[in-house]
């Protein structure tokens, strides 16, 4: 028995080898077509909501986004295009020098976020204008008080995007003119977009204040205001 099983076996392979190669030189005696489409639009009245600035791609986002910025949920902006979220900078309480200083904001991540939906490629700009530092009363003004953001970082929400990372730029708050923060030109920043100024240790140096001597009085929190303008064209 074991030896005919052995003879059978080795029919069979044979067989397979015999016949197998007229498989290949199968004809194709029919093709048909299959079409396959999908239509788009622009993302008219989409809320984007803030996303993680340490990690966009994070589908899950933190809760609050900046723990030093807790009550800060987002603008909920509508798209197409949209400014999504701005931080709030801290910079704590300080005790009144004899000199000029420069203080580092609290916030480890802070960061702006913009949207782009309308699928025109027509580009945009981000500018930003802040104003003086002042009392809630308005009576004290913190004179010559010069705010800075600087080394920002530019993520996206995909690592596949095939759009152009718009262009960030530095940003020096000495006077209440207008400046530029972020700039997508014809074809880029699609989707959505962080311009991120991360601490690189403890302190937050991108992100600073400078104060001049004399011109903090005690016992007075001082706060400006950040005007973020998107226009739907870059410049």
């Amino acid at each position: 028995m074991k030896k005919t099983t052995g003879l059978l076996t080795a029919a069979l392979i044979t067989g397979a080898v015999l016949y197998a190669p007229q498989a290949m030189f199968a004809e194709v005696s029919d093709t048909a077509n299959s079409n396959n489409t999908v239509n788009f639009k622009a993302g008219e009245g989409d809320i984007t909501t803030p996303v993680d600035p340490t990690d966009p791609t994070n589908p899950v986002a933190p809760s609050p986004i900046d723990p030093t910025d807790p009550t800060n949920p987002g603008t909920g902006n509508k798209g197409p295009l949209s400014i999504d979220y701005a931080s709030n900078i801290k910079f704590g309480e300080q005790k009144i020098a004899g000199k000029d200083m420069v203080y580092s904001a609290i916030n480890k991540d802070p960061f702006v976020q913009v949207t782009d939906t309308r699928g025109t490629g027509a580009g945009w700009h981000l500018s930003a204008k802040a104003s003086t530092f002042q009392s809630a009363d308005k009576t004290k003004t913190l004179k010559g008080a010069e705010l800075s953001f600087k080394n920002g970082e530019v993520k996206a929400t995909s690592t596949n995007s095939v759009s152009v990372e718009p262009k960030a730029s530095d940003i020096v708050f000495s006077n209440t003119e207008a400046q530029p923060v972020f700039t997508a030109k014809a074809g880029e920043g699609r989707g959505t977009w962080l311009n991120v100024w991360s601490a690189k240790g403890e302190k937050n140096d991108n992100v600073q204040l400078k104060v001049l001597a004399g011109s903090a009085d005690a016992n007075t929190e001082y706060t400006a205001t950040i005007l973020w303008e998107l226009a739907d064209a870059p410049k």
